[in-house]
C-alpha cells in the first residue's frame, strides 16, 4: 500500500461508524455525547446481549417468530454504540482490529 492510500485508508470510517451517525441523526440528538458516557453505553449495550444470551430460550417461554432476534438486536446495539465511541476516540474499528490482527505473533497451539 502506498502512503497515499494509507492515508485514505485512515481517512475512511467503515460502514458501521456510517451507520451509528444515522442512528443518532434519526434519534435528533446524541444522548451520549462524551468519550466516558458513550463507553458506559458500549458496557450497558454489552450487558443486555450477555443477558438475552444467558437467557434459554426455552425459559423465555414460547417466543414469536425467529428465537435468535433479540439476540440479534443486542448484537447490533452493541455495534453502533462500538462504533460511536470510535467515533468521539476518532479511531476506526475495523481498522484498529485490522491493525491488530497483523501485527499479533502469538500462538497458542500445543
Amino acid at each position: 500500500m502506498t502512503y497515499l492510500e494509507e492515508q485514505l485508508a485512515r481517512t475512511r470510517m467503515s460502514d458501521g461508524h456510517h451507520l451509528s451517525r444515522q442512528q443518532i441523526t434519526q434519534h435528533g440528538r446524541d444522548r451520549y455525547p462524551s468519550v466516558e458516557a458513550q463507553a458506559l453505553k458500549v458496557a450497558a449495550e454489552l450487558g443486555e446481549l450477555i443477558g438475552e444470551i444467558q437467557t434459554p430460550i426455552w425459559e423465555s417461554g414460547s417466543p414469536a417468530g425467529d428465537p435468535m432476534e433479540k439476540i440479534r438486536k443486542e448484537y447490533a446495539d452493541v455495534g453502533l454504540a462500538l462504533h460511536a465511541l470510535g467515533d468521539k476516540l476518532g479511531l476506526d474499528l475495523i481498522e484498529c482490529m485490522r491493525e491488530l490482527v497483523d501485527n499479533d505473533t502469538r500462538d497458542f497451539r500445543d
